[in-house]
């Protein structure tokens, strides 16, 4: 066995064991890791705590990204104000694990998309929604929150 001389506090002299050593730094390793691994669980929020559960809102625009991942999926798209003027707005999925039980896939928007989405708007007034569903200018539609029949839709 390697033994590595250690100074401690300039006073006294301790010998550690070399394995040992390695294991104290593998150990501060996982953890570490496992706190940094952890840190996106702890960011995940209810849906209540930013969206307004019993309003639906309409934005149609292009879509300028799709991501599809856990632990949900983002929208994003330009859409114009009243007055004509670029809006991006941003618009959380479900996970995918949910969307594709509902028929949507990796490649089921993509950029360049015309779309009109239908959501819950942020509690904030951000330009910010839970999708409710997408619906393309031919009439196919991909539901991404299961409604609520008390609900009014945004399309009034």
């Amino acid at each position: 066995m390697i033994r590595v001389l250690l100074e401690d506090s300039g006073m006294s002299r301790r010998f550690v064991p070399q394995p040992l050593r390695l294991a104290r730094a593998l150990a501060l390793a996982l953890a570490a890791a496992a706190l940094a691994i952890g840190a996106p669980a702890a960011a995940h929020h209810s849906f209540a705590v930013h969206f307004v559960a019993d309003k639906l809102i309409d934005v149609s625009g292009t879509v300028t990204e799709f991501s599809f991942r856990n632990p949900h999926g983002l929208l994003a798209l330009t859409a114009k104000d009243a007055n004509g003027k670029d809006q991006q707005w941003k618009i959380e999925t479900n996970s995918p694990n949910i969307l594709r039980r509902r028929g949507w896939s990796e490649t089921s928007i993509k950029p360049g998309d015309l779309v009109t989405v239908e959501g819950y708007p942020a509690r904030d007034g951000s330009n910010f929604m839970r999708v409710y569903r997408v619906t393309f200018p031919d009439g196919r539609e991909l539901v991404g929150q299961r409604p609520d029949p008390t609900v009014p839709s945004g399309k009034d």
